[in-house]
């Protein structure tokens, strides 16, 4: 984590040394990150790093912090607060996801790859631990849900989270092999547009909600 020296530097440069270490571990494994290439692209002596963050970990980890807080609030900020209906807000969920990560191209890269770092027992647990921030961000709009009575009460809130959620970081997976396009190829590009209609992303979205609703859906709901 930063030390607060890190904190008390302009905004202008704490940024700056943020979006060059998310663009370094973007393009390299953590192995292979260094920190050597990040403070000559940020203009600081190596020293000075180090009066910012312990090591390359305290770095990696508050990167990971930034990234998945950032994301999640943004998400959060554009939610419409009037939509009470659970499978429609996860429908906005995934669209305005989509929208965030095409549109911080570096940020979403650098998740991806911190969600696929194997190389070590260390990062995989990192990983985990950034799967469950996640998890825990989607669990408040499952647990709400249920008490509407849109979910069914009868199946473990933590499972339901979980399935919703391992479904939902492999969306872009399956696009891909439905509509012939790598994910994140297109970022690593630099493309600001999938290859695919708002109107074929909705379908395919509403394809995976009735398979929610399907499990999910309390047996004796009132068909509309």
């Amino acid at each position: 984590m930063p030390k607060q020296t890190f904190f008390n530097l302009p905004e202008e440069k704490r940024n700056k040394i943020i979006n060059i270490s998310l663009l370094e571990f973007a393009q390299h494994s953590y192995k292979a990150a260094s920190l050597s290439r990040i403070v000559e692209k940020a203009g600081i002596a190596k020293g000075s790093m180090y009066q910012y963050f312990k090591n390359k970990k305290g770095l990696y980890l508050y990167l990971i912090d930034f990234v998945t807080n950032r994301k999640l609030s943004y998400i959060d900020r554009h939610l419409d607060s009037s939509i009470e209906d659970f499978y429609k807000l996860y429908k906005q969920i995934i669209f305005l996801a989509v929208k965030y990560d095409l549109e911080n191209l570096g940020k979403s890269l650098f998740t991806y790859n911190a969600l696929h770092n194997r190389s070590d027992k260390e990062m995989r647990e990192i990983a985990m631990n950034m799967k469950e921030k996640k998890r825990n961000f989607l669990k408040k709009y499952v647990i709400t849900a249920q008490g509407r009575g849109q979910i069914r009460k009868d199946i473990d809130i933590d499972l339901i989270t979980c399935i919703i959620n391992q479904i939902s970081m492999n969306f872009g997976t399956y696009m891909g092999i439905k509509f012939n396009f790598n994910y994140i190829n297109l970022i690593e590009r630099g493309i600001l547009k999938l290859p695919i209609s708002d109107k074929e992303l909705e379908s395919t979205v509403d394809e995976l909600i009735e398979i929610y609703k399907h499990g999910f859906e309390p047996k004796n709901k009132t068909k509309a």
